[in-house]
């Protein structure tokens, strides 16, 4: 049963520590994306954003609302407490609650229906690998929040996930049924097929992304080690940011010439598309990771993927051909791993996987907002 045309109905995306607007601009997009697809199922629904994040005074947008309630915060309750007075305020009736992560999103998210005496449906939408045993080990913070998602995915009344690797596993650790889960990749903005004209791509290894320990930075500058060890042919581009960035690039000054590195910071899509041409190969040393925005990035623009087994490179080996992703195995000699790269190199991605992939990527946001009408039309009005 659809709600009868309301301004007063709303789906929320709870955000308490500020984690899902701080990924910048492309986030807004992509969020952009879901409220417009929503209004498309016949819905007269707002999409508000409950977030503690306030850098937001530049971005407008007519699909969702951005409700900056507290300073970036762990207190699920406290949110939860500031989200009630929001919704009272503004009479607003919610028929949709979005947890962001199964931790603090989720228990915020999970008070909000209590206090407010209701039984509105959560979904959770998980983006890291969290059921891989790898995964917990990385830290103490990870081992606290795979028992905090232990109590909480049970309670969730649907499951979002980013990868088919990454639901099976979920459902098999977490014991939620096959039906509950919702596999849908993240939309990236902005993807496009960019000319690949190159013989052999430049021998440049580039590393994209957060610059965070548990992405596998040791096992990065273990690499480019062993290959430093045996050949001085190569370069290094690394653009992201991350609180191990400057441990990162001083290691790295260490192995090669100031003349090989290049930082770029963080960058958008659209300015990592102008970047890919100077790119031979993509690495990925994330010990655990569930999608891999970055690699399949990487393979649209023709650029092949180094990358050690995780979910998400699962997943991509079975959709890419075989030469577009190779696994990274650093217990090879630095010899092994040298006459690898200059394979990686000579692979093209093949031009039917980067266009299909484009095709499906298209489709991404209209299933996101699918799954949450889906969850909409099994509540009781």
């Amino acid at each position: 049963m659809q709600p009868k045309k309301n301004s007063n109905f709303a789906v929320i995306l709870m955000d308490p520590r500020g984690t899902v607007l701080g990924g910048g601009l492309d986030v807004f997009e992509r969020i952009e994306n879901y409220g417009c697809e929503i209004t498309r199922f016949g819905y007269d629904l707002k999409l508000l954003v409950f977030s503690s994040y306030t850098k937001t005074k530049d971005f407008k947008s007519t699909n969702f609302d951005i409700i900056s309630l507290s300073k970036p915060t762990f207190n699920a309750l406290f949110f939860a407490i500031r989200a009630k007075k929001y919704l009272k305020k503004k009479d607003l009736n919610f028929k949709l609650l979005i947890a962001s992560d199964p931790w603090e999103s989720f228990w915020s998210a999970y008070l909000l229906n209590k206090i407010c005496l209701k039984r509105i449906p959560i979904q959770i939408q998980v983006h890291g690998d969290i059921a891989n045993p790898a995964w917990k080990k990385i830290s103490i913070r990870n081992r606290i929040r795979f028992n905090l998602a232990k109590l909480s995915m049970n309670k969730a009344s649907g499951i979002r996930t980013v990868g088919s690797s990454q639901a099976r596993k979920v459902s098999e650790l977490f014991k939620i049924k096959k039906n509950q889960i919702s596999v849908i990749p993240v939309p990236i903005i902005n993807l496009r097929i960019t000319s690949d004209s190159f013989s052999t791509r430049p021998k440049t290894l580039g590393l994209i992304g957060r610059i965070h320990t548990d992405r596998g930075i040791y096992d990065f500058i273990k690499l480019i080690k062993s290959l430093s060890v045996v050949r001085d042919d190569f370069s290094v581009i690394i653009a992201g940011d991350g609180p191990n960035k400057s441990y990162l690039l001083e290691e790295i000054k260490k192995l090669l010439p100031k003349s090989k590195i290049r930082y770029l910071g963080h960058l958008s899509s659209k300015e990592l598309a102008k970047v890919w041409r100077e790119i031979g190969v993509l690495v990925s040393t994330a010990p655990t990771e569930s999608y891999g925005r970055a690699m399949r990035e990487a393979l649209v623009a023709g650029v092949p993927v180094w990358a050690t087994q995780s979910s998400g490179v699962e997943d991509l080996i079975l959709q890419a051909n075989k030469n577009a992703v190779t696994i990274l195995d650093l217990k090879k000699s630095n010899r092994e791993l040298s006459l690898e790269l200059d394979q990686i190199l000579k692979f093209k991605v093949s031009l039917d996987f980067r266009k299909q992939f484009i095709k499906n990527n298209s489709t991404y946001a209209k299933l996101v907002a699918k799954s949450w009408v889906e969850l909409i039309n099994k509540q009781r009005y």
